[in-house]
């Protein structure tokens, strides 16, 4: 009989498939960025970034990258603040999450 992973194990090929996976992730957060509105009549594009930039954050937090999630939190700030006052995102606020996306992906290089 083969042994079983340990949890360790787990933990580290989930920590893993997240590191691999976020540049994937943070591109389909700038494709939703660049978007018409209205794409997705059951969701706007605010609300679909907030709700994109908020599972990615918490997932940095849960696996302890707490440098991606800091760069990351820095875009969720602006896409929450924006979806929670129902308003488009501006030109600025669209460069600071991008900007965010583009330090995690920097830290992930790094990793």
């Amino acid at each position: 009989m083969a042994p079983t992973e340990t949890y360790e194990q787990r933990v580290a090929a989930t920590r893993k498939r997240f590191i691999e996976g976020l540049p994937t992730r943070t591109q389909a957060i700038s494709d939703t960025l660049r978007e018409a509105e209205g794409v997705d009549p059951l969701e706007t594009k605010v609300r679909k970034v907030h709700r994109m930039m908020h599972d990615l954050v918490g997932n940095a937090a849960m696996l302890e990258y707490t440098e991606i999630e800091d760069c990351l939190r820095r875009g969720l700030r602006v896409a929450e603040e924006a979806d929670n006052n129902g308003s488009t995102l501006s030109a600025d606020e669209v460069r600071i999450i991008e900007t965010a996306l583009a330090d995690a992906n920097d830290v992930v290089e790094k990793i």
